[in-house]
């Protein structure tokens, strides 16, 4: 009797890890923010740091210097350098 319990619970537990894992792949699978354009980018930009509640300010600096170089850079934690961006 112990080993039925037991092996109901571990499947149990599988079911509800491999929910938690198939959760976790459609999160992650959602669209990639665009960056072939300055705006794209600010936009982008501007909604990873509203989510992460961080200040916004970055992202209107760089996209001023990408306005002017086609170059979009940002430094820290989220930040990505992409050359040969479309200025508009």
């Amino acid at each position: 009797m112990l080993n039925i319990a037991l092996a109901a619970a571990t499947a149990v537990i599988m079911i509800a890890m491999t929910t938690a894992a198939n959760a976790q792949w459609v999160a992650r699978s959602q669209q990639q923010p665009d960056f072939s354009t300055c705006s794209s980018s600010r936009d982008s930009c501007v909604i990873g740091t509203t989510r992460r509640g961080d200040d916004t300010a970055k992202c209107e600096k760089a996209f001023q210097a990408c306005m002017r170089t086609g170059t979009w850079d940002t430094y820290g934690r989220y930040g990505r350098r992409v050359e040969g961006m479309a200025r508009r």
